[in-house]
């Protein structure tokens, strides 16, 4: 085992055990994310504990993106880089951030990824851009979905016993997206997009977004 994956394993090991005194946490569907290989997962995005909310759940190790200012704040800028964490230089999933995604992948790791970019403080899902679409298109690795529930609620004391609960749909498999126009591929884009944030709110039981999907960069 590596340096890296033990360092992993021992910072998932903990947050279990946090997870599990502090708040409490129900996972299900865990048999739909394949434990080796290359993953792609699409999660809602509420709290900066999502991640290894999500993590702790698995069996595997999964990478994660986050702004780079997150790395320099003490202690939590050491826990998220052990816990998988890649810093980037803004939310936006730009040209560096698709490569350096694509790599990741290739390498037979595990990715999450949160197609609103950013945390969603009100209840439901919020707008997503359509970075997951390119990323799954441009890979051929299927999306799981994930909903993440609990982990930003109005607290009442010191400790809530709301358990975090954490739910991986079925894996979407849209193919390579090969043999069709730019104009066909942003329709595209915007179909798999729209189709992964039906399936994350419907493990959550919520209502997609009214609004568009934002166009990535």
């Amino acid at each position: 085992m590596s340096r890296r994956r033990f360092t992993y394993a021992f910072s998932q090991a903990g947050v279990r055990t946090f997870h599990g005194i502090v708040f409490g946490y129900e996972a299900k569907g865990t048999e739909n994310v394949p434990l080796d290989g290359p993953c792609l997962l699409a999660a809602n995005h509420k709290s900066y504990i999502d991640p290894p909310a999500i993590g702790a759940c698995l069996e595997r190790e999964i990478r994660y993106f986050a702004k780079r200012e997150l790395f320099t704040l003490p202690l939590f800028g050491y826990v998220i880089r052990q816990y998988g964490a890649i810093p980037v230089d803004r939310a936006a999933f730009d040209r560096k951030t698709l490569r350096l995604a694509l790599d990741i992948l290739a390498g037979g790791e595990a990715l999450l990824v949160f197609p609103e970019g950013t945390r969603i403080r009100r209840p439901g899902l919020g707008d997503a851009k359509e970075g997951i679409a390119l990323l799954a298109s441009q890979s051929g690795v299927p999306v799981v979905p994930v909903w993440v529930g609990h982990t930003y609620e109005p607290r009442r004391g010191i400790f809530r016993r709301i358990p975090i609960e954490v739910r991986f749909g079925p894996p979407i498999d849209f193919g390579d997206g090969s043999g069709t126009g730019e104009g066909d591929r942003r329709q595209r884009y915007a179909a798999m997009t729209a189709q992964v944030m039906a399936a994350i709110a419907e493990l959550g039981g919520v209502e997609t977004p009214a609004s568009r999907v934002e166009t990535a960069s």
